[in-house]
């Protein structure tokens, strides 16, 4: 018997199948093993030009930073030698991750998701060295060769019954290489040990596969107490579990399965607790407060995660299923007329959230005599005083409390941290210091000008010790990187277009620049650049949702617009939204006191039309120095929004090339009814994965929209891991829905959307995405959606009979719509209407809608809507109509 084996394990087990691929899904595991790094400046200049192939700009963890994680690993390599745990679950896990640091944890079991991977992806705001262990046991009756791929994202070694069998040393950035080896598996037990090695530089994909090919294998876990054929029936029973709905307003979701079946229902943690399926279906309550105060933001799920398991201890297997407590209250229109109504609703909200500078913020609104508390100014700080990536929007954030906050708020100690805290930051990176800040997406490129600027102005005088500039200088650099930013964006528009995480915090940063920058003229240039975000955010959104097409978007908001970033922001300042936790932007406009916001905005987000067919198309370029990327961008929005229905897509966007977090269409019903589909990534949601099963796409479809229907088609290899597509049609939110020929449609009020691919569509039964997740019947290569209303299709019966059957091809989709269009779109070939070809002009226009109409290149951008105008000048940057004012909040927060 090997010796990583123990002797009682052959009967005190469970077994498991691989997967139809042949997968490993059945392991022991624990949590990775991580150190700081503390070595960086071995191999890299904290100080000079950062640039070059051996500059600090790699890590930020851009697109070429594999040739620095390779010189880490040669000084931090893994052992080829190490002494190996013994398999057995539970068990003790001691391992030597440098010498002289050893750590001590249990083997846990996990079961891999769909695709197959351990994944052990983090979001790590600081340098981080990472290792991973994993182990299982593979059983075979006769001793026989098999082929096994290893798949990793950096360097792994795999030991086989105790012996080094391979060690690889690249790196890939999201989806994992892998490596092919022929082993003899001996007749009986053999254990494989994985060992993998990360270095992270903010997200870090760690993850590890392993695929048997050839005949089949037994998986087993050693455990003791266990009972091989009562864990086999508990698993089916497991995997029989379902879950809904996955957002949940009042904390409330149902568990499906066999009728009677009983299980174990353990959430976050907590004690367990038994639930029976009376008739197939049990309620379950999520543990946490009121759903006002749930949360969810770019980095974090705001997920609650659910362990399944069978009432016996015999059966050591379980399931875990996610589920999200959404915050209770969303608001389709706004109540009342009084927009400080609304910004006093948002600063109450936060007034009694967590900790943070936003409820100093709100707070010292409602109590303007009251101390500021040191917990509000602890994140900010420590984020700030460790370089964590996203320290640059506490920063701001800082700015902000210390320029409306008088002096008695705060006590001596707290003031002299805060002032050495910004004198000591780094706040470019052509600035001294290594650390894994991000200063290349387009959000956080003008969060650090915003940040440099104003805090140097603070400080005009004061030697900065990171750089020895004066603060005077530090604002010379920063206005005039901020100004270029500004200049391009309003021009051009933005590369991550209406992302609803980024513009939230391109918000905070041009009400910022607003309400504290000494430049009069850049004070301007952010309040027209400020109300153009703003008045495409009213345009693209509906009832209070961002549901238009995002050029970056995250899970939770795809499911629930309660999490939007901007969802906060859209009931400060027209009243129709959510208050979540995404606090610090909202905040910032709510107590802002120059910027005031043009009627127009307000009514282009409230008060909709009967149709609004609207398009809004951006093209820039990017910079090395600034995006580490040298090319164009482009995209080309389309949003059609009735009072009971939205839709919307970006046209062509990079067609067939590898996603990131692209979301390509989607229709809007309300706050969870959020319909569209993927080709994903990966069987993962989190941020940590680029793309993931939801947020972006393995490869980028061709979509194309007319008014209210859009025509989608996919390429997807043969090799793929996933091989087609899947839709989100949450139907545990809609009113009524059914299934009519490929057709599957749903109601919510007077609002209709259907949905069609070859073959139709059916749902998953199990799971956490139980009857929210739908798959093709067919190839999944080709889609049709569109949406209607009671007002124009009649009632829902009448709106799915009107539905005739599209004509699908591998490589295009042709529909005859309701009221007689013919659209058609192939790949190779032309999005047709009519049998013309669908595209406007060579150059489309910069915004195109009833409120306004900007060409490329206008110098002015006019808009005009019930009664009321807009005017900026796009040349100068400026607005233009109404006339600035300054106002005095009249705020008042109970």
């Amino acid at each position: 018997m090997n010796r990583a084996i123990p002797e009682f394990a052959s009967s005190e087990r469970t077994v498991h199948a691989l997967d139809r691929h042949g997968y490993v899904r059945d392991w022991l595991s624990a949590a990775a093993f991580s150190s700081p790094c503390t070595d960086l400046h071995d191999v890299l200049e904290p100080d000079g030009d950062p640039w070059g192939p051996d500059g600090r700009w790699m890590l930020t963890n851009g697109p070429d930073v594999a040739p620095l994680k390779e010189v880490l690993y040669q000084r931090h390599p893994l052992q080829s030698e190490p002494l190996l745990p013994e398999v057995l679950e539970g068990g003790n896990l001691s391992w030597h991750v440098t010498p002289g640091d050893s750590r001590q944890t249990r083997w846990e079991r996990r079961h891999t998701g769909a695709d197959g991977l351990l994944d052990w992806s983090e979001f790590c705001f600081t340098p981080e060295y990472r290792q991973a262990i994993a182990a299982t046991v593979l059983e075979v009756d006769q001793a026989e060769y098999r082929t096994l791929e290893v798949g990793s994202t950096g360097p792994i070694a795999v030991f086989i019954d105790g012996e080094l069998a391979l060690l690889t040393t690249g790196f890939t950035y999201m989806e994992p290489h892998r490596t092919q080896l022929r082993v003899r598996l001996r007749s009986g037990l053999t254990a494989v040990h994985l060992v993998t090695w990360q270095v992270a530089f903010r997200e870090c994909r760690q993850v590890a596969g392993l695929r048997v090919s050839g005949l089949p294998v037994r998986v087993v876990i050693p455990a003791r107490g266990a009972d091989e054929s009562r864990s086999a029936a508990a698993e089916a029973t497991l995997d029989a579990v379902g879950l809904a709905p996955w957002a949940s307003t009042d904390g409330t979701v149902t568990l499906t399965g066999p009728v009677g079946a009983r299980y174990l229902v353990a959430a976050d943690g907590n004690p367990a607790s038994a639930v029976v399926l009376t008739e197939g279906t049990a309620p379950f309550t999520l543990p946490g407060g009121s759903s006002d105060e749930a949360t969810a933001s770019m980095l974090h799920t705001g997920e609650t995660v659910l362990t399944v398991r069978v009432d016996d201890p015999a059966a050591p297997v379980f399931r875990r299923l996610r589920a999200a407590r959404v915050p209770a209250v969303h608001r389709a229109h706004p109540v009342g007329t009084d927009h400080k109504i609304w910004r006093d609703e948002l600063l109450h909200h936060v007034a009694r959230g967590v900790p943070r500078v936003a409820r100093a913020l709100a707070r010292h609104i409602a109590d303007p005599t009251a101390k500021l508390a040191d917990d509000d100014l602890a994140p900010a700080l420590q984020m700030i005083e460790s370089r964590s990536d996203c320290a640059d929007f506490e920063a701001v954030g800082l700015v902000h409390l210390w320029r409306q906050l008088g002096d008695d708020a705060w006590s001596p100690a707290q003031r002299d941290r805060v002032r050495d805290a910004l004198l000591g930051f780094k706040y470019w990176i052509d600035q001294p210091g290594l650390d894994a800040m991000c200063y290349f997406t387009e959000n956080h490129q003008f969060v650090w000008h915003t940040a440099e600027t104003l805090v140097g102005e603070l400080f005009p005088d004061d030697r900065f010790a990171n750089t020895g500039w004066t603060g005077h200088t530090h604002a010379e650099h920063g206005r005039h990187l901020a100004e270029e930013w500004m200049r391009r964006k309003i021009a051009s528009g933005f590369s991550e277009f209406d992302s609803n995480a980024y513009l939230a915090i391109d918000s905070l940063a041009l009400v910022s620049w607003i309400e504290f920058a000494r430049d009069d003229r850049l004070r301007q240039l952010a309040e027209a650049l400020l109300d153009k975000a703003l008045l495409t955010l009213a345009s693209n959104s509906w009832h209070g949702i961002h549901g238009a097409a995002h050029g970056r978007s995250y899970v939770p908001t795809l499911r629930s617009s309660r999490f939007e970033e901007t969802a906060p922001i859209m009931w400060t300042l027209w009243g129709a939204g959510s208050l979540n936790a995404a606090a610090l932007p909202a905040t910032a406009l709510a107590t802002a006191t120059n910027y005031v916001l043009p009627e127009l905005i307000r009514a282009v987000a409230t008060d909709l039309p009967e149709e609004w067919d609207g398009r809004q198309a951006y093209s820039g370029t990017y910079r090395p120095q600034r995006d580490l990327l040298d090319r164009p961008y482009r995209s080309d929005l389309r949003v059609w929004r009735t009072p009971d229905a939205m839709l919307s897509s970006v046209q062509d966007y990079r067609s067939g090339l590898p996603g990131l977090q692209e979301h390509i269409w989607g229709a809007t019903l309300g706050p969870e009814v959020q319909v569209f589909a993927t080709h994903p990534a990966a069987d993962n949601t989190s941020s940590s994965a680029r793309p993931n099963a939801w947020a972006g796409q393995r490869i980028l479809p061709r979509a194309h929209q007319h008014r209210d229907t859009v025509l989608v088609l996919h390429r997807i290899p043969e090799s793929d891991w996933f091989g087609s597509t899947h839709l989100w049609f949450p139907t545990p939110h809609m009113d009524e829905w059914t299934r009519h020929g490929s057709w599957l449609a749903g109601r919510v009020s007077a609002g209709y959307v259907a949905v069609a691919t070859a073959g139709g569509f059916r749902p998953r039964t199990t799971g956490d995405e139980c009857d929210q997740t739908w798959l093709p019947t067919g190839a999944g290569l080709a889609y049709v959606a569109t949406v209607g209303r009671a007002t124009t299709d009649g009632t829902f019966a009448d709106f799915v009979s009107a539905l005739t059957e599209p004509d699908f091809t591998p490589e295009s989709v042709s529909w005859r719509a309701r009221d007689g269009r013919a659209l058609a779109l192939s790949w190779p070939g032309a999005f047709t209407v009519n049998g013309s070809v669908a595209i406007d002009s060579a150059e489309p226009p910069h915004l195109d809608n009833p409120a306004a109409h900007v060409p490329f290149g206008a110098d002015r951008l006019t808009a005009t809507w019930r009664g009321h105008r807009l005017v900026l000048d796009l040349t100068h940057g400026r607005r233009i109509e109404p006339p600035s004012a300054v106002r005095t909040p009249d705020h008042h927060v109970s």
